[in-house]
């Protein structure tokens, strides 16, 4: 008697094991279900990820703190003075000293100074190799020298008084911009010439402007191949690959952008991170904010 109340209980336990069991399994098969679910919901669509990535990734780039990261960088690495967010954002002083209407001639031996630039002409014998045959000839030099306080960016075009010359050599200095103190020497001619300042476009910038308008390809802001082949931007510094350079020296030539408003918005912006577009133009009022957006 006492055994088969006791298989009786064991049984009702098993009964109630498996009831429980079979519940427990039940319930763990909807909450699993239900994690499915949520999961599916969830997941996002791949295109859609990348398309919240890079609108992230975009929006961190037009961001100021981005910003700034290329200003410590920059005046770290080539040990530049930090110029302040507020300098950043007022107008540079800008000059126009001569252009096609209002020409500027300088007699070998005479200077001309504008706006901390110094523009002297002299004659000197130099070497000239042409077609593997080494000649020295007579050639008019014109020489710059910054004698401001200030870097200047500039654009000089000039010429022969005679009209087009045949023979010039090429240089190595900084066709962008010179900083106080430095100073540049250009082949305008071979022979004994006074000299016509064509065009002369003068900006004042801060140390990082000048090293961030360096890195511009001449051929963007409207120089020739001469100037651009004898372009140096300094020791370590990198030029821009990026920018294209013919697209805007066609807006140069075609009258919709001058020089100066490509050089007012690299002088604030690193062109390793940043594009000039055609509605920015030198700005004559202080910038909301930086970088520049379109």
């Amino acid at each position: 008697m006492e055994a088969i109340a006791t298989r009786s209980i064991a049984g009702g336990a098993l009964a109630l094991s498996l009831l429980i069991g079979g519940w427990s399994g039940s319930r763990l098969t909807l909450d699993l279900a239900d994690a499915v679910d949520v999961a599916l919901a969830k997941r996002v669509d791949p295109d859609e990820a990348q398309r919240k990535a890079l609108e992230r990734e975009a929006s961190y780039q037009d961001s100021e703190a981005y910003y700034q990261t290329h200003i410590d960088e920059a005046v770290a690495r080539f040990e530049l003075s930090a110029p302040s967010r507020q300098r950043l954002l007022e107008p540079n002083t800008f000059y126009h000293v001569a252009s096609p209407g209002d020409l500027r001639t300088i007699e070998p031996g005479a200077t001309l100074r504008e706006a901390g630039l110094e523009i002297g002409v002299k004659i000197e014998e130099i070497k000239v190799k042409k077609r593997g045959v080494t000649t020295r000839t007579k050639h008019t030099l014109a020489t710059l020298a910054n004698v401001g306080e200030l870097p200047l960016a500039y654009f000089l075009d000039m010429r022969s008084q005679t009209g087009s010359c045949q023979v010039r050599a090429i240089g190595r200095y900084n066709t962008m911009v010179l900083r106080p103190g430095e100073r540049a020497e250009i082949s305008v001619c071979s022979g004994e010439h006074a000299v016509e300042i064509v065009d002369l476009r003068i900006m004042e910038v801060t140390e990082l402007g000048a090293l961030w308008v360096s890195k511009v390809p001449p051929q963007a802001v409207g120089h020739d191949e001469l100037g651009a082949r004898s372009h140096f931007a300094g020791e370590g510094v990198p030029m821009c690959a990026e920018i294209p350079a013919v697209a805007f020296a066609s807006r140069i030539d075609a009258g919709e952008v001058e020089w100066e408003d490509i050089v007012d918005f690299y002088s604030r912006h690193d062109c390793e991170h940043y594009r000039w577009w055609p509605g920015y133009r030198r700005i004559s009022a202080p910038l909301e904010r930086l970088p520049a957006m379109p």
